[in-house]
């Protein structure tokens, strides 16, 4: 058995003077060369606070460690290149503050303010919405010409046409109807929209959140030739025991009727996910049970954010429109976040 050997400690930087950066480049490369390497919850929390902290993906991030096994400078130069070749300092200290265990300086002090002081987005009747069926839609989250702009940057990194149907379906899109598309000056944007970090601070009750560097999505009418891609229902997180609260949330960039690919869930499943396990016949994978007949298509306009909690059976559908479905995904979570490792 191979010895487990040392690695730098979060407290090691480099030129970017950013805590945990080695730990995880060092670990990650480790784990390329197929040595032991023993993950504590702690190097999980941090790793993802770290990659969300710097706007990276986790899956690009983890392909160019592995694809290229760069040195510990080479990674720190891509990850300046994924920022625009400048890292705001609130970022930097941000993330020492959580690695160091030091309280946040006086700049991030005040934005937390500026969210708690701006109004609230969700009213008494969505938090009872949100309680009863485990999703909220919040209505006009982003300006509608903001979402348009989007949805261009999305057109123009497919290289198709929104008035060129034959276009949507000649060049590949991604895994699925999922793009690989995270790094864009309007993506950006609506990730720092504080009608959006106002609606889930509300739901986590707290204003100090993270917010994830995620995909964004594609999916066209079907045709003979271009059957339905999914995801269909699923869950993305453990099905592990005890769970614990958890959002996802997705941007429409386009006018989305039920009928035109609509993310879809399964309402009020969360309150019933422990006893629906419990009474499944021994042996049944629960991932496998078919749940369409109960879910429902979520419709909203351009601009609308819809948020579920992560407990819900939920995904795509097939898009019977005429336009395609064009989504950004985007969460937010807590340092204290705990999600189960093991996965069920």
């Amino acid at each position: 058995m191979s010895e487990l050997l040392p690695h730098p400690s979060s407290a090691e930087t480099g030129q970017l003077n950013v805590q945990h950066l080695k730990r995880f480049w060092a670990l990650t490369q480790a784990k390329r060369r197929g040595q032991p390497v023993a993950l504590t919850e702690q190097d999980w929390r941090y790793d993802n606070l770290l990659l969300n902290g710097l706007g990276l993906p986790l899956e690009e991030t983890i392909q160019y460690l592995h694809g290229t096994a760069p040195t510990f400078d080479e990674f720190e130069q891509w990850v300046m290149a994924k920022n625009y070749g400048q890292l705001a300092p609130q970022q930097v200290e941000r993330l020492n503050s959580i690695f160091s265990g030091q309280p946040y300086g006086p700049a991030l002090r005040a934005h937390l303010r500026e969210i708690e002081a701006y109004p609230d987005v969700l009213s008494a009747e969505d938090l009872r919405f949100w309680q009863q069926h485990g999703y909220v839609v919040v209505r006009g989250a982003i300006p509608r010409a903001q979402a348009m702009a989007t949805e261009q940057a999305v057109w123009g990194a497919l290289g198709m046409q929104p008035d060129n149907p034959a276009s949507w379906y000649t060049l590949p899109i991604g895994k699925g109807i999922m793009m690989d598309f995270y790094h864009h000056p309007t993506l950006a944007a609506n990730r720092r929209v504080l009608r959006i970090q106002k609606a889930f601070a509300q739901l986590w009750q707290t204003p100090d959140l993270w917010t994830t560097t995620d995909r964004t999505s594609f999916n066209p009418p079907e045709t003979p030739g271009f059957p339905f891609q999914g995801p269909r229902l699923h869950w993305d997180v453990s099905l592990q025991q005890p769970f614990h609260f958890g959002t996802q949330g997705l941007l429409y960039l386009c006018d989305t009727p039920a009928e035109q690919g609509a993310f879809c869930c399964v309402p009020g499943f969360h309150r019933t996910l422990e006893s629906w396990l419990a009474e499944l016949p021994a042996g049944t994978d629960p991932r496998r049970v078919n749940l369409d007949a109960q879910a429902v298509p979520i419709a909203a306009q351009a601009g609308d954010f819809v948020i579920w909690h992560h407990l819900l059976p939920h995904g795509s559908s097939p898009n019977r429109g005429t336009y395609p479905r064009i989504v950004q995904y985007l969460n937010m979570y807590p340092v204290e976040f705990r999600e189960n490792m093991a996965w069920v």
